[in-house]
């Protein structure tokens, strides 16, 4: 039964985006409270970035790359298609679940009051199943196998 469990996709992809996640969630707290030390960033005076939109940035893409190495190789490893477009569908899906993100956070941390931190963590289960099932029939997308 145990080998069972781990032989399964859904098993492996949810072990991987949790360690992608606690990549994310760690990145998002150093990035808020040391990095841009809970301050906004004025960009060239013209825009300026809220500090959890800026940490959202920097930790999502290192969970990015975390997510995109240990899901290719470890749960979707039977795909047929390149790598180069296997991460172009990857980082175009990640995008679409960024934004998703990104309002449910600020729904979230301007609604409720929550802390960034908790809000991220909040978005970032609450999307984890839509994220599997458009990862598994787009991103790593496998085609019909031909018999020959």
């Amino acid at each position: 039964m145990f080998k069972a469990i781990l032989n399964s996709k859904v098993f492996r992809y949810f072990i991987s985006a949790g360690i992608a996640t606690v990549v994310d969630i760690t990145v998002y707290f150093i990035a808020f409270n040391y990095i841009y030390q809970k301050s906004d960033i004025d960009l060239f005076r013209v825009y300026t970035v809220s500090a959890p939109t800026a940490s959202l940035i920097l930790s999502y893409s290192m969970g990015l790359i975390t997510n995109f190495m240990i899901t290719k190789f470890l749960v979707f490893n039977d795909s047929e298609l390149a790598t180069h477009q296997q991460l172009l569908r990857f980082v175009l899906v990640a995008l679409f679940i960024l934004v998703l993100n990104y309002f449910f956070m600020h729904f979230l941390i301007n609604n409720f009051g929550w802390y960034p931190t908790i809000a991220r963590g909040a978005s970032a289960i609450s999307i984890g199943m839509l994220s599997f099932i458009i990862h598994k029939s787009f991103s790593f997308k496998v085609g019909k196998k031909t018999e020959g």
